[in-house]
């Protein structure tokens, strides 16, 4: 079961009660001038749906274990370093590699304590998309902020095109690609799409990223944003944002799941 931990913030518990009408993923007429690729995975209406922005919090064993690890890699040489680095992927658990983990039985462990992490609530979020005519949506987003109001998500100045399936941003237009994860994925095994602009000019380099997917269960739609800028003559980050939504999908029963939890 997916898991929250009580978030530091002292988050309010009330729903947007006044921002959302009751919303049934599994039930809801999606537009048919939709996309596919947006289609089942989030409302395209004019309503919206309640998630939770979340993130892993990893477990004191986990922490220990990939502590060692790390004071090994940093023993290699670089190209055993980068050889490494070009087999993972963000937000996935390291594959096994002898140089990092002589003892394999070391490896096993580093696996179970990675599968008792938790997610913990962030805050909690509206999202939706309106057909503004033209097969053109823009996005309803909202959070709570502390003095009683709310504020769009930085999502909420994208627009989603579905005549040439990307969406556009103030940097230029993010294009699809399929996406799938296994269970060594931080939020579990799921299948849907990303789109991605990447630009680089003589003074920064500048990736954008907006994902939509589904658990393999069928029990929970994720929503992923992350914008990263870095300075081409320093490396430096100029700017670095990004979020994890999840949308547990309502039936009587529903229970989002990720690896090694029940």
């Amino acid at each position: 079961m997916l898991e929250y931990e009580a978030s530091d913030m002292n988050l309010t518990q009330n729903k947007f009660s006044k921002l959302i009408a009751a919303f049934m993923l599994c039930s809801v007429a999606l537009a048919d001038t939709a996309a596919q690729t947006i289609q089942g995975y989030l409302p395209t209406n004019g309503t919206t749906m309640q998630g939770s922005v979340i993130r892993p919090v990893r477990d004191a064993s986990f922490a220990e274990l990939h502590r060692a690890a790390i004071e090994r890699f940093v023993k290699l040489p670089k190209e055993k370093q980068q050889a490494i680095n070009e087999k993972g992927s963000p937000d996935h658990i390291m594959s096994y590699d002898a140089d990092l983990w002589p003892d394999k039985g070391e490896y096993e462990k580093y696996v179970d304590a990675w599968k008792k992490t938790k997610m913990a609530r962030l805050a909690d979020v509206i999202v939706g998309l309106k057909n503004d005519g033209g097969n053109i949506y823009s996005v309803l987003s909202g959070t709570r902020v502390n003095n009683g109001g709310t504020m769009p998500l930085t999502i909420g100045s994208l627009r989603y095109d579905g005549n040439k399936n990307v969406w556009i941003s103030n940097n230029g237009e993010l294009k699809g690609q399929a996406f799938s994860a296994d269970e060594t994925f931080d939020y579990g095994p799921q299948t849907g799409n990303e789109w991605v602009m990447e630009k680089k000019d003589s003074l920064s380099a500048l990736r954008e990223m907006i994902r939509i997917t589904k658990a393999t269960d069928g029990k929970a739609v994720f929503l992923y944003y992350s914008l990263v800028e870095r300075s081409v003559i320093s490396g430096g980050v100029i700017a670095n944002h990004g979020y994890t939504i999840i949308f547990p999908i309502t039936t009587a029963s529903a229970r989002a799941t990720r690896p090694g939890q029940k």
